[in-house]
């Protein structure tokens, strides 16, 4: 969607009281015509792919699990806390945990409405697919909750003017009735969606089977994740490319994605429909290398290094110690090792002088230097934005096909099916240039492939977590043993093991009421 949207946000945010809905409508779009037309409905959805585009706005919030795992040396900045896992911090007045459930149940709110609304109208393949992207972020969204609560409220009914002050029943729903409802959403979305959309960046048949996979693999549903994979993989529409295309573009709707966040500085392409903003992914998984040529300064940032960077969430030494550095690829391709020396002056470096052109050691005066760390580059951006830009406009993959085999890989292995699980594992080790595998596949080779392909892209807290591991990789791997702020998860995880699930929100435990809703063990 890199068009100019212009999407009707005031019409579209729940309604917290009866005089909000008596505004006066300042658009060219009346409530009525949202809600009655197939046409309206379109540009509520609309607005929702803008609303999870929001998401991304909160740094503290989209990263902090990514720092939370064994692959990362997680480095300072808001949110460092998660990485940690500072009991300090971590508690129900944590603005992300609540930055999170408030944004997540807007966009089920609104989907709510959308597919409420859809259902009355007169039943087109475009309303459908309209209803479809509906049901896909609502599932999307409480997956997501689910995922990182355990225990969330689960509502289907959409907000009007009849209900809006109408008292509610409030309860944890049971896992059968979160997944029941996951499956019935994404089952109609690939009943009514197309495999590849019109507009890049929408949900598609293949999304909406992904997700279902990955949903499958929490109940141990395998059958259900290799139906899924095995369509995905048979439809003719994907397939895993070379892996310097994957990242290296400003524009990432290529064949082995399946869904691309769409990013540009156009109106209705970034958080902005003023003077642009994007968002920092590209500046968060790389070292702060400036720091070591000019500060803050603006001439201290090059493409070649990586443009300007916080250095936030860093590769451990553990994730490289899953590549076999001489043949796997991916060491290289999804990591930057060393930074360089791009202006024409010889700098002094501890103890000794970086000349123009050559590389600065790790080590600066015996100990190793945060500021010139390797980083992941799947992030990086050298096409949107300047080199001392802190925000990006490059596309972010949510996700790609990879993923897909590596789940049906697992899937294959818990059925006992050792043939197609290597079938499914040797789609991402092979292409990484690793000979075939050929041995017997063990959940510890899932595991570690998922590290080494899918590393830093969002999901190896919950893949962890899933397994039942998430307490043992952090305590034996998180960080990196010279940085030993870094390390402190390692021993703050295992005293609170109640850090794997996040607390609810405290105003939504004053809202529900805990009488109705406890807040989740080992909390205050």
């Amino acid at each position: 969607m890199k068009q100019n949207i212009y999407f009707l946000l005031l019409i579209t945010v729940i309604a917290s009281c009866s005089d909000l809905l008596e505004e006066e409508n300042r658009t060219k779009y009346s409530a009525d015509y949202i809600y009655s037309t197939e046409g309206g409905l379109k540009l509520a959805v609309n607005a929702l792919y803008k609303l999870q585009r929001n998401y991304a706005d909160d740094d503290a919030t989209i990263f902090a699990l990514d720092r939370a795992t064994d692959l990362a040396v997680t480095n300072g900045g808001t949110g460092n806390y998660f990485g940690t896992y500072d009991p300090v911090y971590i508690k129900p007045s944590s603005n992300q945990a609540g930055f999170m459930w408030r944004t997540m149940y807007l966009i089920i709110g609104k989907s709510n409405e959308i597919i409420n609304a859809g259902e009355k109208l007169p039943q087109t393949e475009a309303l459908k697919a309209t209803i479809a992207e509906a049901k896909c972020f609502r599932a999307q969204s409480y997956f997501l909750l689910y995922r990182t609560f355990d225990r969330i409220w689960l509502n289907t009914e959409p907000t009007t003017w009849e209900n809006v002050d109408n008292p509610k029943t409030y309860r944890a729903a049971s896992t059968a009735e979160v997944f029941e409802l996951l499956y019935q959403d994404l089952d109609y979305a690939i009943e009514n969606l197309p495999w590849q959309s019109a507009d890049a960046g929408r949900f598609n048949q293949a999304v909406a089977r992904h997700m279902k996979a990955k949903a499958a693999l929490w109940i141990k549903d395998w059958d259900e994740a290799l139906e899924q994979v095995d369509k995905i993989d048979k439809s003719g529409y994907y397939e895993l490319i070379d892996l310097d295309a994957i990242f290296n573009s400003a524009d990432l709707n290529h064949k082995e994605a399946l869904m691309v966040q769409q990013w540009s500085k156009n109106p209705g392409g970034n958080l902005s429909e003023g003077t642009p903003k994007g968002h920092h992914f590209a500046a968060f998984y790389i070292a702060s290398y400036r720091q070591e040529i000019g500060g803050t300064s603006e001439y201290a940032c090059t493409y070649e290094n990586g443009g300007y960077t916080y250095g936030r969430c860093l590769p451990s030494p553990y994730l490289f110690s899953l590549y076999d550095q001489t043949k796997d690829k991916r060491y290289n391709s999804y990591y930057i090792h060393r930074y360089k020396n791009t202006t024409d002056k010889a700098l002094p470096y501890g103890s000794v002088t970086v000349q123009p052109g050559d590389y600065f050691p790790l080590y600066k005066n015996g100990s190793k230097n945060r500021f010139v760390y390797p980083g992941c580059t799947k992030f990086a951006d050298s096409w949107t934005r300047e080199p001392y830009e802190t925000r990006s406009y490059k596309d972010i993959i949510l996700y790609r096909l990879a993923e897909t085999y590596i789940i049906g890989a697992e899937a294959a292995l818990m059925k006992g099916n050792q043939s197609l699980a290597k079938e499914y594992f040797n789609k991402t080790w092979e292409r990484a240039g690793n000979d075939t595998f050929t041995g017997t596949l063990t959940i510890k080779d899932i595991i570690d492939e998922q590290a080494r392909e899918l590393s830093f892209e969002g999901d190896r807290w919950y893949f962890l977590k899933r397994l039942g591991i998430l307490i043992t990789q952090v305590t034996n791997y998180a960080g990196d043993p010279e940085l030993s702020s870094t390390t402190l998860g390692r021993t703050n995880l295992p005293a609170n093991p109640h850090f794997i699930r996040w607390p609810i929100p405290e105003s939504e435990i004053i809202n529900m009421g805990a009488e109705n809703f406890p807040q989740n063990p080992g909390y205050n």
